[in-house]
């Protein structure tokens, strides 16, 4: 009987990944790699700023939930346990390598008018999110670009709810504050 990866969670996919049978195995990291691959990209990406190590971090993400699966087979959290692994990777790629900052490019904002007065606005957004405390920006990526509650950040960051409330709060006042002056600016150009 053939199975259906694609209505199974992933939890159960993960069970599978451990399977003996490479078939087994293949078809559910191929669907978990579906499932997960773009935003386990971006999220490196955002972190590192650079295409070559986000892809270096991602594809070991990739192999270590792999081996992860051979040995241990219980998962009850896969979405929180993958960004684990490539938040940890991240960091230690940015261990080796000086402060790193995050581009507008990698955060994929939507994009609407793509206007002098927005490419303006974005160059000083990018500046902006490169100036947030490390802490902060993490955080910040994690909830607004990722959509992830605070719980799962909680998990990821190995920290407390109240602690990634108050740095997403504090991400979000220190970039009000770094913009302001660009939006009091064109509030008296329009006067």
């Amino acid at each position: 009987m053939k199975q259906n990866f694609v209505n199974m969670t992933d939890e159960e996919l993960y069970t599978e990944l451990g399977s003996s049978k490479k078939k087994v195995s293949k078809q559910a990291f191929d669907e978990l790699y579906s499932r997960y691959s773009v935003n386990v990209f971006a999220y490196c990406r955002k972190i590192l700023n650079s295409e070559d190590a986000a892809r270096d971090v991602f594809q070991e993400t990739f192999t270590r939930v792999f081996q992860t699966a051979k040995k241990n087979k219980v998962m009850t959290n896969f979405a929180g346990f993958i960004i684990t692994i490539a938040r940890n990777l991240c960091l230690n790629e940015k261990s080796k390598k000086k402060r790193v900052s995050v581009s507008l490019d990698d955060i994929n904002l939507p994009s609407y008018d793509t206007s002098y007065g927005n490419k303006q606005l974005e160059e000083l957004l990018e500046t902006a999110l490169e100036d947030l405390p490390e802490e902060y920006r993490e955080a910040l990526i994690l909830k607004e670009f990722m959509n992830m509650s605070y719980k799962q950040i909680a998990e990821i960051l190995s920290t407390t709810l109240p602690v990634v409330r108050i740095r997403i709060y504090r991400a979000k006042n220190k970039l009000k504050e770094l913009l302001s002056p660009y939006y009091n600016e064109t509030e008296n150009i329009l006067e």
